[in-house]
């Protein structure tokens, strides 16, 4: 089973992706805020992290610079999810190493289809 961390700070939303990454196959790790995530995906080795952007504390933008800057997670494909759809804050988050930007509320299906593409391209 292909491994994804889900790194938000509402305990709802990491349990609707859970639930949902388990139903297509994948081995959920949820990790509540930046702090967490960044040592459940230093722990774990995860093939992809699912990023909530807007986390306080340590918001999703800095969790995904540490996770870039580490010699084990720099290459795991990294999919921001957002409340946020402004146009610069898609391209910061792209400029800064994610592969993708998805807002929720999101489509399952085409949440899955965009996992999918980004766990491929890494292989």
């Amino acid at each position: 089973m292909t491994k994804v961390l889900v790194i938000d700070d509402d305990n709802t939303i990491l349990s609707m992706v859970a639930s949902i990454l388990e139903q297509a196959g994948y081995m959920p790790v949820t990790a509540v805020g930046g702090e967490a995530g960044l040592e459940m995906a230093k722990k774990e080795l995860p093939a992809a992290i699912l990023l909530d952007r807007q986390m306080p504390n340590m918001d999703g933008n800095q969790v995904l610079m540490q996770l870039k800057d580490g010699a084990n997670t720099r290459d795991v494909p990294v999919i921001m999810l957002t409340t946020d759809n402004k146009v610069s804050d898609v391209s910061t988050c792209l400029e800064i190493g994610a592969v993708d930007y998805i807002v929720k509320p999101f489509n399952k299906d085409n949440f899955l289809i965009r996992l999918d593409r980004a766990l491929k391209n890494t292989k």
